[in-house]
């Protein structure tokens, strides 16, 4: 009979003990992304932080080429084992959205007390609503700001300290700063503009001039703002303030080579222009006759639709916005926070000076054709061939501009 008992007691302590094993085992979220450059390392931090900050849920990161994981993300959702959590860029995720793989955000956002929708910085959030659904949320948040040679301005009597900010500051500016040889060859451009493979430095140009590209679902560009602001840009190619035809690349290249006196660009291009030994300046794009405006992005966070474990998925994605891992982020990769409430932190601005300037620019940023799931299309098919028209001067302005809407109201109605 003891034996029977001390049996029957062993059973039950063995199965009390699984229990407890059972309940201690934290939820596994897999997430995946695409940062395998320098930005990896405080990731896999911040993930760390996470993991260790509480027993509930484990990140499982899986980080890949970017490349590589579009290729493998619809096949994984149609498949059904998608990663719970996916880094996107922000034009990538209404594909994703509009084919119904992703979870809706609204009612976590709004039982969140982390996240704050007036906090979060608005042009990287706001793009993350879908046709008025909330699908995405911030991580990598960047802006595009005007950088200059210190060097080459004050070569060309301008005060370094005090650069263009407005549109018109800024043409006055770049006909001082272009140098001819005695026949006439540019040797020093102003401005080195890049109108394919590129982050959206012409839209900044448009934007200025109070110009937009889509409005209720139809193309606007050839607008009077638009034939103004490719107007002006027309005429700044024929003094030959920049090379036609660039990529951005190439006038990344140009700048770095000390031939061009200014780029617009984003916090990426710091480093790489410093140890080209460029006396860099930063300020924010000029603003124009429609306001202050400027490209914005670049990556955000989402949740499958079909993930299992939803909650657990969201729970990262609160944590990675909170002010601590923003703050690291920020200082580790130059990354501009997503709080809004982080653009006056001491800690961040003495330990990382630049990016003053970012969080500015920010505020106003403004995330191209984030809603439009056939932007890639729109820029390869209509918008390169226009921006290429008009600073060849192969075409007029205002008849190029006619030709892009009517060839993009086309493509919208597909």
């Amino acid at each position: 009979m003891m034996k029977k008992f001390l049996a029957v007691l062993l059973t039950l302590c063995l199965m009390a003990s699984f229990a407890v094993v059972a309940q201690a085992e934290p939820t596994e979220v897999v997430f995946w992304n695409g940062y395998t450059g320098p930005d990896q390392p405080v990731l896999e931090e911040i993930v760390n932080d996470f993991n260790v900050s509480q027993d509930d849920v484990r990140i499982k990161m899986e980080i890949m080429p970017w490349d590589t994981l579009y290729q493998k993300l619809m096949p994984a959702m149609i498949a059904g084992n998608a990663p719970d959590v996916i880094a996107m860029s922000v034009t990538r995720y209404g594909e994703y959205a509009m084919a119904g793989k992703l979870e809706p955000l609204d009612s976590y956002v709004e039982a969140s007390s982390v996240i704050d929708a007036d906090n979060m910085v608005p042009g990287l959030y706001n793009a993350g609503k879908f046709e008025g659904t909330q699908y995405a949320m911030p991580m990598a948040c960047a802006a595009m700001v005007m950088y200059y040679n210190k060097d080459m301005f004050r070569a060309a009597g301008l005060d370094p300290e005090n650069p263009p900010t407005t549109m018109d500051e800024l043409q006055d500016a770049w006909s001082m700063l272009i140098i001819k040889d005695d026949n006439g060859n540019i040797t020093q451009y102003a401005q080195a503009i890049g109108v394919k493979s590129t982050v959206a430095m012409m839209p900044v140009f448009m934007w200025a001039y109070g110009a937009e590209y889509i409005q209720d679902g139809k193309a606007v560009l050839n607008s009077p703002e638009g034939v103004e602001a490719m107007t002006m840009i027309a005429n700044a190619f024929a003094e030959g303030i920049s090379p036609v035809g660039l990529t951005g690349q190439e006038a990344d290249n140009l700048f770095a080579a000390h031939k061009a006196a200014i780029e617009f660009n984003g916090q990426w291009a710091i480093a790489g222009f410093r140890d080209a030994g460029v006396d860099l300046g930063i300020a924010e794009v000029p603003s124009g006759k429609g306001g202050h405006k400027t490209w914005g992005g670049d990556t955000i966070l989402c949740i499958s639709a079909d993930s299992k474990v939803k909650d657990a998925a969201w729970s990262f994605i609160e944590y990675f916005n909170n002010v601590d891992a923003q703050t690291k982020w920020s200082l580790g990769v130059g990354f501009i926070p997503t709080r809004l409430v982080l653009a006056d932190s001491e800690e961040l601005l003495s330990g990382n000076p630049d990016i003053a300037v970012f969080i500015k620019s920010a505020q106003y940023a403004d995330i191209f054709m984030a809603d439009q799931p056939l932007s890639g299309r729109i820029d390869e098919e209509i918008l390169v061939p226009l921006y290429e028209s008009i600073t060849r001067g192969t075409a007029q302005p205002a008849e190029a501009l006619d030709k892009a809407a009517q060839q993009l109201d086309a493509l919208l109605a597909e």
